[in-house]
């Protein structure tokens, strides 16, 4: 595609170009080390550095234009400035790549927890139905089960567009994503075509980047005011949100889309009748028939907990929206296992269960630990619940109290250790976690996996050791560095 091919495709840029600076695009690059002959390299002005400052770096290595919303102005036919270089950089990515969403059907999961279990369930269930899939998360891409290495929940707009031409051509369907709010703010969505939108919940998160809960929830909220009644490809659309969170009705006021509630209570996806054991749940699924009434249909499932129960009635709320039979639905949600990191249980020799969580956020830790004690009651056991959790370095400190207050109220046993310290001092990361302690059940072990050791030789039959903060993650990152480390490993090892 030739520059000036890219300009008419994205004609409200208002960009220009001489006959003379017409150019064959190689690729679309935001990283000036990349740059090669015939690049567009686009200067973004980043959190650690500025982009701008290697425009003619860029220039030196080939590229053929460069697009700036800072760069100063200046006679260089080559530099096109844009009021939002991330948009333009969206935009011009849709268009390089044949705007690829526009052939899928796309189905885009946000909020704060649960966007790893529900796109990952949605599309076990399409897979199950005979459909080709993708899947697009913090667990990593999959193109049709092929796994693809990811660092990002939701990729660069370059490279989530390349991704999405790449499932167009080897013939996949659906494709499910996880939308952070990094993307949506940072504009890496921007001009994807979704056919559904399902909100999780919104609890305090990622604030270190949004700096408070109206930025974050702003954030969201840009998915579902993207979303058109009917779009581009001419389907009618789906906002599916959940009803019980204080923000559910917010995020999806103004849409035009259908919209679809999911919870506890006054919902059109509800339950009753839940029942609840480390082996699984089960529970009557209250779901809208197409006409009038309620169809009620009995669920079991591998899966624990009250915040599953709303993910697995958020997954099947946009798989109805993607028209795929409740029959169908019903039997994934039987067959579905786990996912990797999200409260995965190994059985250790002394008779005790270790749980395997992701949780790393004050909320996420406070539902582990309520769905543990629930089962624990319900079963008349007088096991103890041990807890191993740390908190990230160089990320929000506003969790580490809350998150020690909730360790330490609602186990037997708090264990504080280590969780991706960064560029922090382990210690002093500790410390901000005490502060928020009432009590003197806990002990400080700052390596991590003495820390779950100290807490397998605490535990003996009907307890539960709960390692919390790291789930699927395999590292453990020092100063830059990851160094490997499971949580998982560690437990099997005893």
């Amino acid at each position: 595609m030739k520059f000036s091919e890219m300009i008419e495709k994205n004609a409200e840029l208002n960009l220009i170009t001489e006959q003379l600076f017409d150019f064959e695009i190689n690729k679309l690059c935001y990283n000036s080390k990349l740059v090669e002959s015939g690049d567009v390299f686009f200067a973004i002005r980043g959190f650690k550095s500025d982009g701008n400052k290697y425009i003619n770096d860029a220039f030196d290595k080939g590229a053929g234009a460069a697009i700036t919303d800072q760069y100063p102005d200046t006679r260089d036919e080559r530099i096109h400035k844009v009021d939002d270089v991330r948009k333009a950089m969206a935009m011009m990515s849709g268009a390089y790549y044949g705007y690829p969403s526009l052939k899928l059907k796309m189905i885009g999961v946000t909020g704060t927890n649960g966007k790893t279990t529900i796109s990952s369930l949605i599309n076990f269930t399409l897979e199950q139905a005979g459909k080709k899939t993708g899947l697009i998360g913090t667990n990593g891409n999959f193109i049709n089960k092929k796994f693809i290495e990811t660092a990002y929940t939701t990729p660069e707009s370059v490279e989530l567009n390349k991704l999405l031409k790449d499932m167009a051509e080897a013939g996949v369907e659906y494709v499910t994503m996880e939308v952070s709010s990094h993307s949506l703010s940072l504009s890496r969505v921007y001009g994807i075509d979704f056919d559904a939108a399902v909100f999780t919940n919104l609890t305090p998160e990622h604030l270190d980047f949004h700096g408070n809960m109206a930025d974050y929830f702003s954030s969201k909220k840009i998915l579902f005011d993207s979303i058109e009644r009917i779009n581009k490809k001419g389907n009618n659309t789906s906002v599916i949100y959940n009803a019980d969170d204080i923000y559910g009705a917010r995020i999806i006021n103004g849409s035009e889309a259908e919209r679809v509630s999911f919870g506890f209570e006054r919902s059109m996806f509800s339950v009753e009748n839940l029942k609840m054991g480390f082996d699984g749940m089960n529970f009557d699924m209250l779901v809208p028939l197409n006409g009038e009434g309620i169809n009620r249909i009995n669920v079991s499932t591998k899966l624990i907990g009250k915040f599953n129960v709303y993910n697995i009635l958020a997954s099947a709320a946009a798989l109805k929206a993607m028209k795929i039979p409740i029959k169908n639905t019903v039997n994934a949600i039987k067959d579905f296992s786990p996912v990797d990191g999200r409260f995965n249980q190994v059985a250790l020799k002394n008779k005790a269960i270790a749980i395997i969580d992701y949780s790393h956020t004050p909320d996420s830790l406070l539902k582990a630990l309520t769905t543990i004690k629930e089962i624990l009651a319900a079963s008349g056991s007088k096991g103890k619940i041990i807890t191993v959790f740390g908190c990230g370095g160089n990320r929000d400190k506003t969790k580490r109290p809350k998150m020690g207050e909730i360790a330490t109220k609602y186990s037997d046993h708090a264990i504080i250790t280590s969780d991706n310290p960064r560029d922090e001092d382990p210690m002093g990361i500790i410390e901000d976690v005490k502060a928020g302690i009432k009590s003197d059940n806990y002990s400080v072990e700052e390596n991590r996996e003495q820390a779950i050791g100290k807490a397998v030789k605490m535990s003996s039959t009907g307890d539960v050791i709960l390692v919390a903060g790291k789930g699927h993650e395999t590292y453990q990152e020092i100063k830059g560095v990851r160094h490997h480390l499971s949580d998982r490993e560690i437990v099997e090892r005893f």
